[in-house]
């Protein structure tokens, strides 16, 4: 397990969290090699995160420079993993707020040997407690793009989705030797919707074992400024929008395309206004949706 396996964290300006992911990967799987790349999170943060990964036998930090995004900061620890470990035939990506429960590795490993077919895995992902269900089957509604965090198929422990979150994500090496890279046009939300289309644009499925099972702290990245509409906060609510078009643009066909610019231009902010009973979001709002359009797709 511990040849075959490399774990590569992105790490943002949470070292409690961090300490503690890091704390379950020990439990879990000892002696599993794990990258942790910094995405500038300046001090005191990026000190005391590195104390943490120093403290960790077998874990590796490296600062990427900069702060281009989960997307980027996983890729920057790619080329390392791969080139110092060849022998590695999956990469974990672990949000650092995520607590890997006893087994969790081993079930995504058993399942991705029983299902060669598979490109990426995924596990179920519940909150602190451990009471609620955060991801466990991964759709996306094309005219919207709403993610949807399904329920599990009834009766069924393992099965194929059609998204994995990418807090919980184990790969094939063998696509990553052949270019599979995160887009980093994505700097915040549904980078991981991309990967897995790009990955079933390569012919591989995605699948989910309810065996492998991970907490999902919720760590202070994000802490800030009150939210604006549903929990976003004005700049979450800025990427949010200009991902989603972004990815409309690159991957829908004309049709739902369109249908999903006239979802986004009307009924979106109508909704939004009903809900929030202001307006104060839809600067955040239209100015994601414009980034979106005036990006390279």
């Amino acid at each position: 397990m511990a040849r075959r396996v490399g774990v590569l964290i992105v790490h943002y300006r949470d070292p409690r969290s961090l300490a503690a992911c890091l704390r379950s990967l020990e439990r879990c799987a000892p002696r599993v090699a794990a990258l942790v790349v910094d995405n500038d999170s300046g001090e005191p943060d990026a000190a005391e995160a590195e104390r943490a990964v120093r403290a960790h036998e077998g874990a590796r930090w490296i600062p990427s420079g900069r702060n281009g995004g989960f997307g980027a900061g996983c890729n920057a620890g790619f080329e390392p993993l791969l080139r110092e470990l060849p022998a590695l035939d999956f990469v974990l990506l672990l949000n650092p707020d995520a607590e890997l429960e006893p087994g969790c590795l081993q079930a995504l490993v058993a399942e991705a040997d029983a299902h060669p077919e598979a490109g990426a895995i995924g596990g179920r992902l519940l909150d602190e407690s451990g009471a609620r269900v955060v991801f466990e089957n991964g759709r996306a509604r094309p005219w919207t793009l709403s993610r949807l965090h399904a329920p599990a198929p009834a009766g069924r422990t393992s099965f194929e989705t059609e998204f994995v979150t990418g807090a919980l994500l184990l790969l094939r090496t063998e696509l990553l030797r052949a270019g599979l890279r995160f887009d980093e046009r994505y700097f915040l939300y549904v980078e991981d919707l991309d990967l897995c289309t790009a990955i079933r644009e390569r012919g591989r499925t995605l699948r989910v074992t309810l065996a492998a099972r991970a907490r999902h702290i919720g760590g202070a990245s994000h802490a800030g400024a009150p939210p604006i509409l549903g929990g976003l906060r004005e700049r979450q609510l800025y990427e949010m929008t200009r991902s989603k078009v972004l990815y409309a643009r690159k991957w829908l066909p004309w049709y739902q395309r369109w249908s999903f610019y006239a979802l986004a231009v009307v009924v979106k902010p109508l909704l939004g206004l009903a809900l929030e009973r202001r307006a104060k979001f839809l600067r955040s709002y239209f100015k994601g949706f414009r980034a979106g359009l005036a990006s390279r797709a």
